[in-house]
């Protein structure tokens, strides 16, 4: 069965095995799981080529694939027959010279003989018989008689079915279906990739809100302690306390919330990855890395463009379509033609036979095949008794409908495969500019997020000064403590928006698996295997 090979550098190949390689989590991602291991996002992609359900059972359809190009090949084969058989008749005489009522006859035999087709049309066969017959017959002077033939028919198409490439059509179909098939599970690995990096970053995401959400209540925690002692004091009345607690209980259902997300998500990575109840992996917490930022680099709309219509499967699939539907066009346009085969046969035969002297009208005379089997070979050798023949057949159906039908059915399907690959690049173009989008108004939503957060931060400070001197509350210090987890949450949500923004791009342009280093690829020399005859 073929199997795909992935190219990874030595590091690559490495975090294949990733639980069992990860760093243990900084002291920040324990507090979220603890004991939890970082699962890097080159690790999670290579996992998930390699153990995803649903890309096993996309491979699965390469080999299933070559096994019809063999099949198709399976056509130009030899074929050898062989037969043994023996048969009697005793039937009802009406020759009046025969001295008995009954025609008897005996037969053994066998027969062996070689078949094949040829790619350019010729069909073939030779055919050796023999066999070992006795009669009563009066007239016979061979008791019994030895009977060797030696025959080779030939049958050349002129018109239909003449060539290498009307009788190869269904081979070379096949073939093309074999590299149609690898670019449809490279086109699968692409999107499941994609879908593993995005399923990636909504659990980085998730993490952080979940660690903003526990730096809330803490914050909360402390507003509580510091109004419960000023209460105690006679500063500030049980109101001030109540609200805080109220904050507390408000942000502890926030921060359970949080953890469901991330254990939901967690799952779906999992699931991604292949990892099973069975799997040691499964039950084993894991956190992600430290998401990439927005100094990262990428290509403008016309190189990316460019770079879509040459490197994604799906578009290269849809081309491979389109040569293949060529090669049904020119078939059925070749079946529209007359049938005129060129027939031909040459044969040679051996009579022998044990003597049995024969007397009609007083007159005794034996046959000149008088001899054993061995001599029935030998003058078939000798083509002592040949035969052959050569002619022309001609046929054509009546209006010829089926065939016209069928080449116009072509045609169209051909029309059909060109206009799908215009939509598909079409497609192309629109995932290009809308991710290109995505990744520029991410950076613009960051870089407002980040002031956002400065100014809140800024003014959480400022109102904290105000509580120290008694010209603050309880309330606005909630309400200020709250704009600065929002604005945390917002910009690390539009640093996620920016990185999924990038896997979108580089998967409408073919390449998002390379840009990580792993490659999930037909060897080459399988496609060679392919395409051989």
């Amino acid at each position: 069965m073929l199997q795909r090979t992935l190219l990874l550098s030595v590091t690559n190949f490495l975090v294949i095995i990733f639980l069992s390689t990860l760093a243990s989590a900084q002291e920040s991602e324990e507090d979220i799981l603890p004991g939890a291991k970082v699962l890097t996002l080159q690790s999670a992609l290579a996992r998930g080529i390699q153990y995803n359900l649903d890309l096993q059972v996309e491979e699965l359809n390469i080999p299933i694939s070559q096994e019809n190009v063999t099949v198709d090949k399976a056509e130009f084969d030899p074929v050898i027959e062989m037969g043994i058989s023996s048969q009697e008749m005793r039937t009802p005489t009406a020759i009046a010279f025969s001295s008995e009522d009954f025609d008897l006859y005996r037969e053994t035999g066998g027969d062996v003989g070689i078949k094949k087709r040829f790619q350019f049309g010729l069909e073939s066969g030779l055919s050796f018989k023999t066999n070992r017959s006795m009669n009563n017959s009066s007239v016979d002077a061979l008791r019994p008689q030895y009977r060797n033939i030696l025959l080779l028919d030939l049958t050349q198409p002129l018109l239909r079915d003449f060539g290498t490439g009307v009788n190869t059509a269904n081979l070379r179909m096949s073939q093309n279906l074999v590299r149609q098939t690898a670019r449809g599970y490279m086109d699968r690995a692409q999107r499941i990739g994609e879908e593993i990096e995005l399923v990636y970053y909504d659990l980085a995401e998730a993490q952080e809100i979940l660690r903003y959400r526990i730096e809330s209540r803490e914050l909360a925690r402390d507003l509580l302690e510091g109004n419960k002692e000023k209460f105690e004091a006679g500063v500030v009345p049980i109101t001030e306390v109540q609200q805080a607690e109220t904050a507390m209980a408000s942000r502890d259902e926030e921060v359970i919330f949080a953890r469901q997300q991330v254990e939901i998500v967690a799952n779906r990575l999992r699931d991604l990855l292949g990892i099973r109840p069975e799997d040691p992996f499964y039950k084993e917490p894991f956190v992600t890395e430290d998401m990439p930022g927005t100094e990262q680099t990428f290509p403008d709309f016309e190189q990316t463009l460019a770079t879509a219509l040459e490197k994604r499967p799906d578009i290269q699939r849809q081309h491979l379509e389109i040569a293949h539907q060529d090669i049904k066009l020119a078939y059925y346009d070749n079946q529209r033609l007359p049938r005129l085969d060129l027939e031909a046969t040459l044969g040679t035969n051996g009579l022998s036979g044990g003597d049995r002297p024969t007397s009609f009208a007083d007159l005794t005379v034996s046959s000149p095949q008088v001899g054993s089997y061995g001599d029935s070979l030998s003058r078939m050798s000798d083509a002592d008794g040949y035969e052959w023949y050569a002619g022309l057949r001609f046929s054509y159906p009546l209006g010829n409908r089926g065939t016209q039908a069928r080449y116009r059915r072509a045609g169209l399907e051909k029309r059909q495969a060109v206009y799908r690959l215009k939509r598909l690049e079409e497609t192309a173009e629109k995932e290009c500019k809308n991710s290109l989008v995505t990744v520029k108004r991410s950076l613009e939503r960051v870089g407002v997020a980040e002031r956002f957060e400065g100014l809140a931060q800024t003014t959480l400070m400022q109102e904290m000064e105000r509580l120290k001197e008694g010209l603050s509350d309880t309330f606005r210090i909630l309400i200020f403590q709250n704009s600065v987890i929002q604005a945390r949450i917002r910009k690390t949500s539009a640093i996620v928006d920016f990185n999924q923004g990038l896997a979108n791009l580089y998967r409408a342009m073919g390449t998002n698996l390379k840009h990580y280093d792993i490659v999930a690829a037909m060897p080459e020399k399988e496609l060679v295997n392919a395409e051989e005859q």
